[in-house]
């Protein structure tokens, strides 16, 4: 197990709240990780002298802002471990997570990347526990719904450099389309079934412009792999649906009724009786 070189790679964005904690959570792993890098996401000179309070870390400072892929990617590339464990700036890890996730993979030598259950959170505690996802993840539970969250996410370094990292001209749902490009490739993710890291739920930035920013990512993901969409029947109708319910639920009033409408529609007209989920 000792042979699991890991780079934990956090973009961090404004996160100054709630850094410090996270940060805790990786030091206190049981398997302790090679190295933590934070790449600031373009926040200047504030977020220099704030992560230059912290021990223990290496940070890389972009100039311009330009979102989770590229700071991903960033990370990456800089990485000298041969495994890469994602981590946002605001969200925690239980203390076993790394060591749970080299076993699980120790044991299951098929997959290159292990995510885990996850807990979303916020001030007031738990909101909900997503256990129910595939053990080995194929094509058609991903048109289905992206099941694969980055900060429970395991995976090898030269698989992602394989696939070409993480696409930096989606900027929503970059993982989700990440996901889709390693399992066409026949990279196997294998699904560990515990709760091993809670995402904080806080309704950060406009609500409005979210829900917009994830509507695009959505769609150009659909673009780009619209050959393997049309490959399996159905699944277009049932992305869009899925689309325009989540998107219905990330805005409020006449805008959030017309979005849920549109999801209805498509529901009736084009989904039927067909539930890949």
């Amino acid at each position: 197990m000792s042979d699991y070189q890991i780079s934990v790679v956090i973009p961090f964005f404004n996160a100054y709240d709630f850094f410090a904690e996270t940060l805790t959570s990786v030091q206190a792993q049981t398997y302790p990780p090679k190295e933590i890098i934070v790449v600031n996401d373009g926040c200047g000179q504030k977020a220099k002298d704030f992560l230059d309070q912290f021990d223990g870390i290496t940070a890389i400072h972009l100039e311009e802002n330009s979102g989770p892929a590229k700071a991903r990617n960033t990370g990456i590339q800089a990485a000298n471990g041969d495994w890469i464990a994602f981590l946002d700036a605001d969200d925690i890890w239980n203390e076993n997570k790394l060591a749970q996730q080299v076993y699980f993979l120790t044991e299951h030598p098929e997959f290159c990347a292990c995510h885990t259950g996850i807990h979303t959170f916020n001030q007031d505690g738990i909101i909900a526990t997503f256990l129910n996802k595939p053990f080995d993840i194929q094509i058609s539970d991903l048109l289905a719904s992206s099941h694969v969250t980055p900060p429970s996410l395991m995976i090898k370094k030269s698989a992602l450099l394989d696939v070409g990292l993480f696409d930096e001209h989606i900027k929503c749902s970059e993982d989700y389309e990440l996901s889709i490009r390693l399992v066409s490739r026949g990279y196997k993710i294998g699904f560990l079934g515990e709760a091993l890291v809670k995402v904080r739920r806080m309704n950060h930035g406009n609500i409005s412009s979210n829900a917009k920013r994830i509507l695009i990512g959505r769609l150009e993901l659909l673009k780009k792999h619209r050959k393997t969409f049309r490959k399996n029947k159905g699944y277009t109708a049932y992305y869009l649906y899925k689309t325009f319910s989540i998107i219905s639920g990330k805005t409020s009033g006449i805008k959030s009724r017309i979005l849920h409408g549109i999801a209805l529609f498509i529901k009736k007209l084009f989904v039927r009786s067909f539930a890949p989920e």
